[in-house]
């Protein structure tokens, strides 16, 4: 897979269209990676296990379909638990937002 790029980043760590925006069963309202992250931080493994379970995953869908990330989608399809989806959630976001950093040679 390619390498992703400074203006890939930010388009990935940019606020969906508001008509995109995910709704979670709690009711949380997540309008980009960063606050995915938040509210998975912050999740239950139940409201988790609503959206990724054995007959979907609503977190991959969000992230392949509106948000664009096909390498974070990708990898969110082994991820079974909070925990894991968390981490690699997060993971994404600081490689994402060091990408953003850098300046234009």
């Amino acid at each position: 897979m390619k390498r992703t790029t400074k203006i890939e980043a930010d388009k990935f760590l940019s606020n969906v269209p508001e008509e995109h925006n995910f709704w979670c069963n709690n009711g949380a309202e997540i309008k980009n990676l960063k606050e995915l992250e938040i509210a998975l931080r912050k999740m239950d493994d139940d409201t988790h296990d609503h959206h990724v379970n054995k007959e979907r995953n609503d977190f991959h869908n969000w992230i392949r379909d509106i948000v664009q990330d096909e390498k974070l989608a990708n990898e969110l399809t082994k991820k079974k638990n909070r925990k894991s989806t968390h981490k690699t959630i997060n993971n994404r976001v600081k490689i994402l937002k060091n990408l953003t950093k850098r300046k234009k040679k």
